[in-house]
């Protein structure tokens, strides 16, 4: 391992600087970062190291390093590092300017995760939304992985959650799509100014007051691209839910995909400019909460009302795209978020087949409670607000210890067999405490829990089936509907029985 030349190392350092805010100098080593790291096991150069590699100028082997491949981005390093580093965007930056200059991992994992990500941001220009079979086919050519997760597909295809004619149907996409393409070519540009400076200090986390959600109410709707297809029982049983709870959907018109892990992991101006047009529309429409079920999309659409209110450059780099000026008006909530803000007592009025015997363990995964500043949701350690309502509705929630720890979020196709590790380490914890079943508040936490549950059980044998429900579900169950109203039986575990002893 050896220093490069002078110039390339300050300016790849100047860069990491800018966009992250760090002052590297402030690292002392501690590894809490790596400690928590879920993927640390599966890195050559795991968080700590890779902070090191920065500090003493060796950028380029850091970002040579497969542990930029393996990231899955949950910010646990970011929420725990005692000198308020941001060791994610770190990870970040590293991958883009590694991308950007050629200078990458000859890992298969890089080839595998560009090739996910490739896939998904070329899909998300052309079409404004994300074609989930078109994504798969992408993938599958450029990976050559044909048979992976055929028999899901086919479920899939047989539950209604991948149409194949909807991408002959001339009906998918958005309207806007010059939009998006303006959206693109802007992020290809440049950077925005640099973040502001991070210093070290204690974080402590202080919640936000909850949002003031009352029967009548209309609210607006984002339900991101995987609500139309993979996660299609979450939309569902949302609309449902709100339906008994008599809350008024509204769509954001003409909503576009938020870029998700894709966008963020490759172009930090894309990762904001793609949810930013979502927050002018909203804006636009007078809307001042908007529920976005997907704990990945409020995440990123979170992050951006703080990026856009906080810089006007964006915010007209934005208009520019767009015609519209977001103001930062319309606060995006997460379903839990939702359901704190609604009265505990009036939700209790509308039980009426409470959740009687049924232990579950409240699984928050990683992005609904962090970064702890941004979300100001919950306790970013100990989180117990989805406990609550699951004792409203009459359930157990138990007490255990893996309920924030990551499941592998959007790498479930590049990252299989780290997916089927984490996943079996949460349910592990999960049964040992007495749960039953999960429930969770996002399309990828259920994807990876439900989904991939079959080949994590046969791989480590040690685990009985777990049902995995939405918190809509179970909600709306609670308050009345049929399990099968609300899709219960499309979940590739099946979910149906212990919700039909009510």
């Amino acid at each position: 391992m050896s220093k490069h030349n002078h110039s390339s190392t300050d300016t790849y350092k100047k860069q990491l600087e800018e966009s992250t805010g760090n002052d590297y100098n402030c690292c002392y080593q501690c590894g809490k970062c790596t400690a928590g790291c879920p993927a640390g096991g599966f890195m050559d150069n795991p968080p700590t190291k890779i902070m090191r590699l920065v500090q003493a100028g060796y950028i380029e082997e850091a970002m040579r390093s497969n542990a930029l491949w393996y990231c899955v981005g949950c910010q646990t390093c970011t929420a725990r590092c005692p000198q308020n580093m941001d060791i994610a965007a770190t990870m970040d930056a590293l991958r883009e300017i590694a991308i950007k200059t050629g200078i990458v991992s000859e890992d298969r994992s890089k080839k595998l995760v560009t090739a996910f990500h490739t896939s998904f941001l070329n899909n998300i220009r052309k079409h404004g939304r994300l074609q989930e079979l078109s994504l798969v086919n992408s993938y599958k050519l450029r990976t050559r992985t044909f048979l992976q997760d055929a028999s899901s597909g086919i479920k899939m295809i047989r539950e209604g959650k991948i149409n194949p004619l909807a991408a002959f149907s001339g009906k998918e996409g958005i309207s806007g799509k010059e939009q998006i393409e303006k959206i693109f070519e802007l992020a290809e540009k440049g950077g925005h100014g640099a973040a502001p400076a991070r210093k070290p200090k204690k974080n402590t986390f202080s919640p936000q007051p909850p949002p003031v959600i009352r029967p009548g109410m209309s609210i607006g709707y984002y339900p991101g691209c995987s609500l139309g297809g993979t996660a299609r029982e979450y939309d569902i049983s949302v609309r449902k839910m709100c339906e008994l709870l008599d809350i008024r959907l509204e769509e954001i018109p003409d909503w576009n995909c938020c870029g998700a892990t894709s966008a963020h992991a490759t172009s930090h101006r894309l990762g904001l400019l793609l949810p930013a047009r979502n927050q002018a529309l909203a804006d636009a429409a007078g809307m001042d909460y908007v529920l976005a079920p997907c704990a990945a999309c409020q995440n990123r659409q979170v992050t951006t009302r703080r990026s856009l209110i906080d810089s006007e450059e964006l915010r007209l780099e934005v208009k520019s795209a767009t015609g519209i000026e977001p103001t930062g008006r319309a606060a995006f909530i997460g379903v839990t978020q939702l359901l704190e803000g609604y009265s505990q007592e009036e939700l209790a009025r509308r039980v009426k087949r409470p959740l009687k015997d049924l232990s579950l363990a409240c699984y928050y995964g990683c992005l609904l409670v962090r970064p702890m500043e941004a979300m100001s949701f919950d306790d970013p350690e100990n989180p117990l607000k989805m406990e609550q309502i699951i004792t409203t509705l009459g359930g157990t929630p138990v007490d255990w210890d893996f309920k924030i720890e990551c499941c592998g979020a959007g790498l479930t196709l590049a990252q299989q067999e780290m997916v089927e590790d984490l996943t079996h380490s949460i349910a592990r914890n999960a049964a040992v405490n007495g749960a039953k079943a999960f429930v969770v508040a996002c399309p990828l936490c259920h994807a990876n829990l439900d989904m991939r549950q079959e080949g994590m059980r046969k791989r480590y044998e040690d685990i009985e089936s777990m049902p995995v429900y939405y918190i809509s579900e179970l909600v709306a169950v609670a308050c009345g509907a049929d399990p099968e109203e609300v899709a219960v039986g499309k979940h590739f575990v099946p979910a149906l029985d212990l919700l039909g002893r009510r």
